[in-house]
């Protein structure tokens, strides 16, 4: 049992690690564009997919820069 639970740390730590929405970010993307070719709007999928991606790297880079500031508030 030691053995799963550390393999399930690992892909834990490598997957999400200290960042997790740029892990749910990119999937919670693909699950709304599934959605939207789904209803038939495939058309703005390709790109309403870019944002969401890059929205997730904008709100993981937003709280970075806010811990960072915290630390230099100190």
């Amino acid at each position: 049992m030691r053995y799963v639970t550390a393999f399930g740390r690992f892909w834990f730590d490598f997957l999400i690690g200290d960042r997790p929405e740029l892990f749910v970010g990119p999937i919670a993307g693909l699950i709304v564009v599934a959605l939207l070719i789904q209803a038939g709007w495939s058309a703005a999928s390709g790109l309403l997919l870019f944002g969401l991606v890059v929205a997730s790297g904008g709100v993981s880079l937003a709280r970075e820069l806010a811990v960072a500031r915290a630390r230099v508030d100190r």
